[in-house]
């Protein structure tokens, strides 16, 4: 009896076994007819990335060195795209910061915009064509510094032993533009000043406040757009400006922080030494920024670093309100000439030129010969040059001047000052 009972139990168990031993080997069977049913198709892509504002206006652009990144699976792009933080290219799908690769295949757009895959490959148990054609769907990351990290907007999708030709992939640059304008004018007497170059600081980042001012700015240390004042000192240009911090939150002020310089030889937008009248406290001058970060302000001398402060809105033109004047106040002129007794020119002469802050100017009369011409007694001061501080009449930079000859005023000759920009040419007698 005991017998018997146990033996049952015995050959349940032999049943269970063997079942799990039929179920094993029809999945190792159906796993090794799986993989031998799959399909592998080959399939070639192109397209283009253009400019989606451009194709707005009616003109098609193309985005050239914009990184392409193909996928046969959505989720490993949406995951892809998830990972990449805005502005840093580490996080990028080729990026340092990615420890594994999830895209197919990766390239970069020509001249044109263009792009091009070639030996794409996909398996599948059920081809929609039979054994012999097959259709199915990719997915695109594309990249560009200036218009950052898109997905393909719309299904994208191949068919097999074709070069498929996708559609246009629209992307949107991370950038706006605006129009500024203004006016530059002569401290002497308020006329337009022309030449001046204008200098644009476009802020590189920055945030808002809950009242939506301008935060957290950080401005670059050198120009990112510049323009010229014409005849009557006006200027106007279209400048670029970032979609900061990101696009979403930038669409609701679509505006920049911008600065302001202005440069020509010799001018100054400020005077720290309060020895003039000139004042540009109304057109918003700040004086005290090392703009340029080289250890001194406009306040200190530095005055390429005076500048007015601007906010650029997309689209629009903003005119400064008040014109800005500029004062020359470094001047200079060239003098040379001759020393004669009478017809008999002088080799030897000390000639001297004194300028009101005590700096001096020293040449001797020599001969000189030019091709076959030899002339005595030439001197050549060259280029003298003088402040406004220096200068007797601050308006036109007249300055007065002191000339000996051996230490004493010439007989005949004699100028008692000078005038900027000309060329003096002097015929000196030390003989009374």
């Amino acid at each position: 009896m005991n017998d018997h009972d146990n033996r049952l139990p015995r050959e349940a168990a032999r049943s269970t076994g063997s079942l799990v031993s039929a179920t094993l080997l029809s999945a190792v069977l159906l796993v090794v007819m799986t993989a031998s049913c799959s399909i592998v198709f080959r399939s070639s892509i192109q397209g283009a990335i253009i400019d989606l504002e451009n194709w707005d206006e009616g003109t098609t652009t193309g985005v050239s060195d914009a990184k392409v990144f193909l996928y046969t699976d959505e989720a490993a792009r949406d995951e892809d795209f998830a990972a990449y933080a805005d502005g840093d290219e580490t996080t990028l799908p080729d990026g340092a910061a990615r420890t594994e690769r999830l895209y197919f295949q990766s390239t970069v757009t020509d001249a044109d915009g263009g792009y091009d895959f070639t030996g794409f490959v996909w398996k599948t148990l059920f081809p929609q064509y039979g054994k012999t054609a097959d259709r199915n769907e990719v997915f695109l990351l594309v990249y560009h510094p200036n218009y950052g990290l898109w997905k393909n907007p719309t299904p994208l999708y191949v068919v097999s032993d074709v070069t498929n030709q996708l559609d246009y992939i629209k992307v949107e640059d991370l950038w706006n533009s605006g129009r500024l304008a203004g006016t530059v004018l002569d401290w002497k007497d308020d006329e337009g000043l022309r030449g001046v170059t204008v200098l644009f600081y476009v802020a590189e980042s920055w945030t808002y406040d809950e009242s939506g001012a301008f935060a957290n700015v950080v401005y670059p240390t050198a120009a990112s757009d510049t323009t010229t004042t014409d005849d009557d000192g006006y200027w106007s240009t279209t400048v670029s400006f970032p979609m900061q911090p990101d696009r979403v939150t930038h669409a609701g002020h679509g505006n920049a922080p911008v600065r302001v310089t202005f440069a020509l030889d010799n001018y100054r937008a400020n005077d720290p030494y309060d020895g003039t009248s000139l004042n540009n406290s109304p057109a918003g001058l700040t004086t005290t920024v090392d703009l340029d970060e080289d250890g001194k302000d406009a306040a200190h001398g530095d005055y390429s670093d005076a500048f007015v402060s601007a906010t650029l809105s997309d689209d629009e033109l903003t005119t400064l309100d008040t014109a800005l004047s500029l004062q020359r106040w470094q001047f200079s002129s060239t003098v040379r000439g001759r020393i004669a007794d009478g017809s008999d020119y002088l080799d030897g002469v000390k000639v001297t030129l004194e300028l009101p802050d005590g700096t001096i100017y020293t040449a001797y009369s020599e001969t000189q010969t030019t091709g076959e011409i030899e002339q005595k007694g030439v001197f050549n001061l060259g280029t003298v040059a003088w402040e406004i501080g220096d200068a007797s009449n601050e308006l036109t930079g007249q300055v007065a001047i002191t000339i000996l000859l051996d230490g004493a005023a010439p007989a005949v000759g004699e100028i008692t000052s000078l005038l900027p920009d000309e060329t003096v040419v002097l015929n000196l007698d030390p003989t009374p």
